[in-house]
């Protein structure tokens, strides 16, 4: 809930590279209040919604779910919600990545609001959407083997001959919920003290998207594009977990190394944020933006001397690019070697004259060195 206040005050703009010599560079917002019904945009409504879902998923009990809609009255009612998922579910089913995590958060949803009648329309089409994704899934692409082959389901082949083992995700949720004796199994599998069936197939789905075998290079790219869009609405957490999968399925992505890096120091995790930044330069030792990056990271860890041989290694490539000139003259600085920093100074503003930082920073030096 905490989030979803942030929200209703701030929307953020597009991430950048996190700069800790700019003393604004944690995420830009706008400060705009929440648009009225009329302009609710589809992105917000995604990006509340899968808020609400991450929740759920964590274990967020009902109180939660009606706390969550009523902070968002008057202003996106249940039925600009049901409208939206409409729109949504058209969306989730003409794409080609599978999205059985999201549909599997969708099954708890809806089994949470069966008791909420306020909310139960938009739970029992979450649900619905949710129960149609995991319908897609088949042997071949996501399901694991061992549900397949567990010896409850067998028992209820022998005993129904005209039963079949489940083929999707889809016909695991049914048996979760029509056999106690498959769930238990199941839950015991994966290490679960639970019988919920909504968690459960969350589990298995989880488990079972990071281990597939064959994933399409279109999924691959799809959550790559989900990555930006997550870090873009600032979302940064979840950006990072969708360039993990890609990573899991290519780790030979320079791009994508280097988005996880600038997210992870967003979040203040640099030395994480400097191990991305290396993969991404040994990927593309030419990418000067990794390392003017690695360098950002690196001055945050106050390892001045490495941020220093990162950013001469940017000027190596772009000769002219001044923010490294700048940069690299504020750690000269901290080292105490002003005749240096003045120099990267000096050379900052030769390629950008209105580089107003580098200037203050200058004249300060040139007072020093004066007295």
């Amino acid at each position: 809930m905490k989030k979803l206040r942030q929200w209703l005050k701030f929307i953020p703009a597009t991430i950048q590279a996190h700069d800790p010599l700019d003393d604004d560079y944690n995420l830009k917002e706008e400060n705009s209040s929440l648009p009225s019904q009329q302009s609710v945009k589809d992105s917000d409504l995604e990006f509340l919604f899968q808020e609400l879902l991450k929740g759920v998923a964590n274990g967020k009990q009902e109180s939660y779910i009606e706390q969550f809609f009523e902070n968002l009255q008057p202003k996106i009612t249940v039925e600009i919600w049901l409208d939206w998922l409409q729109r949504y579910r058209n969306q989730l089913i003409s794409s080609s990545a599978p999205h059985y995590n999201f549909a599997a958060r969708m099954i708890i949803l809806g089994e949470k609001t069966a008791s909420l009648p306020f909310l139960r329309a938009v739970g029992d089409l979450a649900y619905e959407i949710g129960k149609e994704l995991l319908n897609r899934s088949s042997f071949t692409d996501s399901l694991p083997s061992h549900i397949h082959q567990d010896s409850t389901v067998n028992n209820i082949n022998h005993d129904d001959e005209n039963s079949q083992p489940p083929v999707s995700f889809g016909d695991v949720l049914s048996l979760l919920q029509e056999d106690s004796e498959f769930a238990e199994n199941t839950a015991r599998q994966w290490g679960m003290d639970t019988l919920d069936p909504g968690m459960i197939i969350n589990k298995i789905v989880e488990e079972s998207e990071l281990n597939s075998p064959v994933i399409s290079s279109e999924t691959v790219k799809e959550w790559f594009n989900f990555g930006l869009k997550k870090a873009e609405e600032g979302n940064l957490e979840d950006a990072i977990a969708f360039w993990d999968r890609v990573l899991k399925v290519d780790p030979q992505q320079a791009q994508t190394w280097h988005n996880r890096g600038s997210a992870l120091a967003y979040l203040n995790r640099f030395e994480e944020a400097v191990t991305s930044f290396d993969h991404a330069i040994a990927l593309n030792v030419n990418y000067y933006q990794s390392w003017n990056d690695r360098g950002n990271a690196l001055y945050s860890l106050q390892r001045w001397q490495e941020a220093i041989i990162s950013w001469d290694r940017v000027l190596g490539i772009q000769p002219d690019y001044s923010m490294a000139w700048y940069s690299r003259g504020l750690a000269l600085e901290k080292l105490n070697l002003f005749s240096e920093a003045i120099s990267s100074y000096q050379k900052c503003l030769s390629i950008d004259h209105d580089h107003s930082a580098a200037h203050n920073a200058l004249i300060r030096l040139l007072s020093i060195e004066e007295h």
